[in-house]
C-alpha cells in the first residue's frame, strides 16, 4: 500500500497550484457631466435710436467666470434705425457701437462686470443695402424712397400734441453699466443652470447724447438646459427695469419695462456654435406711434401693441483656448417703426 501510494502523493505534490485569480481591474471612469450651457446666445442689447438713452437689458449664459478668472473684449454692433410717418415723425439714424467690457469671478459662483460703450450716431452709410435687401426678397421698405438717404432726423410730434426731437449726432462714450451677477444653480439632468443678474445704469456719459440722468436697474434670471446628450442647448432669459426718468428730450417713455427672450445653441463642433435667440419686450415708447389695433382686428396691422422685438442669429467660435470670436446679424421681426431695421453685430473676447 506504501509503494502505492507513494507515486499518488509525489504526483499531487508536484502538480502546480491553480493560479490565483487576478484582482478585478478597476471599473472605467465615468466622464464627467456636461455642462448645462454652451458658449451662450450673442449678448446685445435693443440698438434703437430711441432706446439708447436708457438702460436696456440683454439674454446671457448662465455661466460665470470662476474664482479669480475672468474675461475681458469688445462688442461692435452697427445697426440702422428707420421709421417714417406723415406728419407725424422721422425716426432716421445708424448707430455704431463698440463696448468694451470686463468681467471677474470673486468667489465660486459671484460675479463683477463692467461695461463702456463707445458710440458714434449719425446718417451712416446703410440706406442704400437695406433698401436693395428689401428689394430683392419683396419686403416693406416702408417709404424710405421717400427720404434722402443717409440722413440723420430724430423728431417727431407725439398723440398730446407735445414735440421731441433728440438732436445729438457725433460720437462719444455712453453710460457705464455695473453687472454683479451669481449662479444660482449649476443645473442636472433634469433642471436648468440658472443665474441672477442685476444691472446699473450709471449717468456717465456725455451730454450731447441727451442720456437719461438718475440710475436706471434691472434684474434678469438666466436659464440654460442641455437636450440630453445632444450638442444642444435651449436659452431663456426674463428681466425687469425700472428707468429713473419717462422724458427724454421730450419724448414719453415707459418707466417700468419687461423683456423674454428664449434661444437655442447647436454646438457643430468643440469649437463653432451656431446660435439663435429672440426677444420681446414691452413698448418702450408712449404716445408716439398709431395706437394699438383693437381685439379681434386680425393681423393686417403689424404694429402689435408697439412691442420690441428682435431675432438675432450668428456663429461663435473658439480658434484658441480662452478666445472668443462671434459674427452675427440683428433683424426685426414684428414692429418695424419701434426697433432698428437692421444691424451686424462682432465681438472678441478672452476668458481666462
Amino acid at each position: 500500500m506504501r509503494r502505492l501510494l507513494a507515486p499518488a502523493l509525489a504526483l499531487i505534490l508536484a502538480a502546480p497550484t491553480p493560479a490565483v485569480a487576478e484582482e478585478a481591474a478597476p471599473a472605467a471612469e465615468a466622464p464627467p457631466p456636461l455642462p448645462q450651457w454652451g458658449r451662450g446666445p450673442l449678448e446685445v442689447r435693443d440698438p434703437f435710436i430711441l432706446s439708447l438713452s436708457r438702460l436696456s437689458p440683454w439674454a446671457r449664459s448662465p455661466a460665470i467666470s470662476p474664482h479669480l478668472g475672468g474675461e475681458v473684449g469688445v462688442r461692435g454692433v452697427w445697426a440702422n434705425s428707420y421709421a417714417f410717418a406723415d406728419d407725424r415723425y422721422v425716426l432716421d439714424a445708424e448707430v455704431r457701437q463698440l463696448w468694451a467690457y470686463a468681467r471677474v469671478g470673486g468667489w465660486d459662483r459671484v460675479e463683477l462686470g463692467l461695461h463702456l460703450p463707445y458710440e458714434w450716431r449719425g446718417g451712416g452709410v446703410m440706406d442704400g443695402f437695406i433698401e436693395g435687401f428689401h428689394s430683392a426678397f419683396g419686403l416693406p421698405d416702408m417709404d424710405r424712397d421717400r427720404r434722402p438717404r443717409d440722413r440723420f432726423l430724430v423728431t417727431g410730434v407725439q398723440r398730446d400734441g407735445s414735440v421731441f426731437s433728440l438732436d445729438h449726432p457725433g460720437y462719444g462714450f455712453s453710460d457705464l453699466i455695473v453687472e454683479p451677477r451669481v449662479l444660482l444653480y449649476q443645473g442636472d439632468a433634469l433642471l436648468p443652470a440658472a443665474s441672477l443678474t442685476a444691472r446699473l445704469r450709471l449717468p456717465t456719459g456725455r451730454r450731447k447724447f441727451q442720456l437719461s440722468d438718475g440710475v436706471d436697474a434691472s434684474i434678469a434670471l438666466d436659464l440654460s438646459k442641455r437636450l440630453g446628450t445632444l450638442p444642444l442647448v435651449a436659452y431663456a432669459t426674463l428681466a425687469y427695469t425700472y428707468h429713473a426718468h419717462a422724458h427724454v428730450g421730450g419724448l414719453r417713455l415707459a418707466r417700468h419695462r419687461f423683456l423674454a427672450s428664449i434661444g437655442l445653441e447647436w454646438e457643430i463642433t468643440p469649437l463653432v456654435s451656431l446660435v439663435v435667440h429672440t426677444w420681446l419686450e414691452t413698448p418702450n415708447v408712449r404716445g408716439l406711434y398709431d395706437d394699438p389695433p383693437p381685439p379681434g382686428a386680425g393681423p393686417a396691422k403689424l404694429s402689435f401693441g408697439n412691442y420690441v422685438s428682435y431675432v438675432a442669429v450668428g456663429f461663435r467660435a473658439e480658434p484658441l483656448p480662452g478666445l472668443l470670436v462671434d459674427l452675427g446679424i440683428l433683424e426685426n421681426i414684428l414692429d418695424p417703426e419701434t426697433t432698428a431695421d437692421f444691424g451686424v453685430l462682432a465681438n472678441v473676447a478672452y476668458r481666462f
